[in-house]
C-alpha cells in the first residue's frame, strides 16, 4: 500500500481506474517528500562511508546485507520495500509514486528505471499535472540487467532475468527471460 502520510492521503482525494489510481503530481506535500527524497540520495551518492542510516532515511524498508554502488534517484523513496542481500548498481532511476517491492537476492543492474506512474495521455491533464500509475513487484531471486525499464503495474516472477535494455510491460512468470525492447506505435485515445 502506500505511504500512510503521504501520497495514499493524495489518492484518497483521487480517483481510481481499474488497478490504477490518479493523483495530482503537484501536491504540496509530496513536492517537499520530493525535495527531501532528492538530498537523501545526493547523500547516498557521495557518501564514502557507511550508509545504513541515509538508507533508512530514504526507504521503506531495507533488508539485511543490502548494498548500491554509485548514484540513484528515488522520486519518494518512502513507497521501496528492498529485502535482504539486493545489490543495486549504479544510477537506478525508481519512480516511486507507488509501491516498489524488491524481494530477497534480487540483482539489479546499472542504469534500471522502474517506474510506478504514467503521466496522462491528454495533454490538457498533463498540464494539469494529473498522474497515474501502479505498484511494481519483483520476488526473490530475479536478475534485472543493465538498462532495462519496468514500467506502472509489472510483477517480475520469482528466479526470473529480464534482458539489457528489455523494456517491461507486462508482468513476468516465475522462472522466465525477459529479452528485447519491441515498440509499436498506437494511436492516442484523447476521450480517456
Amino acid at each position: 500500500m502506500l505511504h500512510v502520510n503521504g501520497l495514499s492521503q493524495v489518492c484518497a482525494r483521487g480517483w481510481g481506474v481499474g488497478d490504477v489510481m490518479v493523483f495530482n503530481a503537484a501536491e504540496p506535500g509530496l513536492i517537499e517528500r520530493r525535495r527531501i527524497a532528492r538530498d537523501l540520495c545526493h547523500s547516498i551518492s557521495i557518501a564514502s562511508g557507511e550508509r545504513d542510516e541515509l538508507y533508512q532515511a530514504l526507504f521503506g524498508k531495507v533488508g539485511q546485507g543490502f548494498e548500491l554502488w554509485g548514484t540513484v534517484f528515488c522520486e519518494f523513496g518512502w513507497n521501496i520495500k528492498i529485502g535482504s542481500q539486493v545489490f543495486i548498481n549504479t544510477n537506478g532511476v525508481f519512480l516511486d509514486a507507488f509501491d516498489i517491492d524488491i524481494g530477497n537476492h534480487v540483482f539489479i543492474g546499472p542504469s534500471v528505471g522502474i517506474y510506478t506512474s504514467n503521466h496522462d495521455q491528454n495533454p490538457q491533464r498533463r498540464r494539469e499535472y494529473v498522474e497515474s500509475g501502479a505498484p511494481v513487484v519483483i520476488e526473490d531471486d530475479v536478475w534485472i540487467g543493465g538498462g532495462a525499464i519496468l514500467l506502472p503495474g509489472v510483477k517480475v516472477g520469482k528466479g526470473s532475468i529480464v534482458g539489457a535494455g528489455a523494456v517491461v510491460a507486462r508482468s513476468v512468470p516465475a522462472y522466465s527471460k525477459v529479452l528485447g525492447a519491441r515498440s509499436q506505435v498506437y494511436p492516442l485515445n484523447m476521450e480517456g
